[in-house]
């Protein structure tokens, strides 16, 4: 049996996994980030959920790494009137890499996560793959994370459905099967995302504009929007209006009928592969998390992408991760630039 670790942020999911590797019979050490940011308990309840198990814990601390490569950027983005994704941000630059390192520091052979993902050994190495249970697969938000990376890695709970998770929890007397799941982003302040930007100088107040340019309204600032975003506009057109654009230089916000959302493709940058297609192959690609996906095609240039959709779709938000899928196994990802409308 081997010696491994798991991150353990005190939730169901990740409490589960550790269980099931210590039945197994293997030595297991919990690790749990310490961010600095939010509430920042998950560390403390990793702690609590581990010493139930009967696991060795520790901390790692994280606060500086989670400013640099993940707070800071986020804001940024947001400032620049792009849509960032925290999650997959933290997972390829902080939390996998981090707790990794304090793994093999300590003579893990692997480090074991309670996401919801599995992982497929072909010929040319460790892939990524959609989990059993689709509605909760999170491969999405692990896109980002090195090649190397994969073939230390575990997710014992890949083959599980959610409500089985829950139940083997319950059953084994564990304090987090009735914790409820986090639907925030851990890291925010009390006052929210209105807050973060405000603490970091990020508020940027400008104009509510139609396509032509014409000032419709003002708003209070840039981050509270995302392209194909309806609610929140605070504006009375006598139809329904969309965001269907950011101008980051001028902080305005351009709106529209749905029609001015459609896409025929995107175009992305800083291109991390794990299998490259076969030229002319047909993938799918989701743009966004909640996306179900789309046949595409692919063109590789340098560093970047231009996907081109097999039909048309909706809001392409730039700052947004476009991963790729070849059936459940993911290829590559990129970050979205901009959407390609004609």
């Amino acid at each position: 049996m081997a010696k491994l670790a798991v991150a353990m942020s005190g939730g169901v999911d990740s409490s589960l996994a550790a269980l099931v590797l210590r039945q197994a019979g293997h030595q297991v050490v919990g690790l749990s980030l310490r961010l600095g940011a939010g509430a920042d308990q998950a560390w403390r309840a990793g702690a609590v959920a581990a010493a139930q198990i009967g696991l060795e814990h520790r901390v790692v601390e994280a606060a500086g790494p989670f400013e640099n490569l993940v707070l800071g950027p986020v804001a940024s983005a947001y400032a620049e009137g792009m849509t960032p994704n925290p999650c997959a941000l933290c997972n390829a630059r902080v939390k996998l890499p981090l707790l990794w390192e304090a793994a093999r520091e300590i003579g893990c052979q692997a480090l074991a996560t309670g996401h919801y993902a599995r992982l497929e050994q072909e010929a040319g190495g460790w892939r990524l793959a959609e989990a059993e249970d689709r509605s909760k697969s999170q491969a999405y938000f692990l896109a980002r994370v090195e090649p190397a990376l994969l073939a230390r890695l575990l997710f014992p709970l890949g083959e599980m459905k959610k409500e089985q998770v829950r139940r083997m929890a319950a059953q084994a007397g564990l304090a987090a099967a009735e914790r409820p799941e986090s639907q925030d982003c851990c890291f925010l302040p009390p006052g929210g995302w209105d807050q973060f930007m405000s603490q970091r100088g990020g508020i940027r107040p400008g104009v509510l504009e139609d396509a032509q340019g014409r000032e419709l309204g003002r708003h209070e600032g840039l981050h509270r929007f995302t392209v194909g975003q309806r609610r929140g506009l605070g504006l009375a057109m006598g139809q329904p209006v969309y965001v269907t654009s950011l101008d980051g230089p001028r902080a305005a916000v351009r709106v529209g009928p749905r029609r001015e959302l459609a896409t025929l493709g995107l175009q992305a940058g800083r291109a991390l592969w794990y299998g490259r297609p076969e030229p002319g192959e047909e993938l799918t690609v989701r743009f966004r998390y909640s996306h179900s996906g789309v046949a595409c095609r692919v063109e590789q240039r340098g560093h970047g992408l231009r996907v081109l959709f097999a039909r048309e779709q909706g809001a392409v938000a730039p700052g947004q991760l476009a991963v790729l899928y070849r059936a459940q196994v993911i290829m590559g990802s990129a970050w979205i630039e901009k959407a390609i409308i004609t």
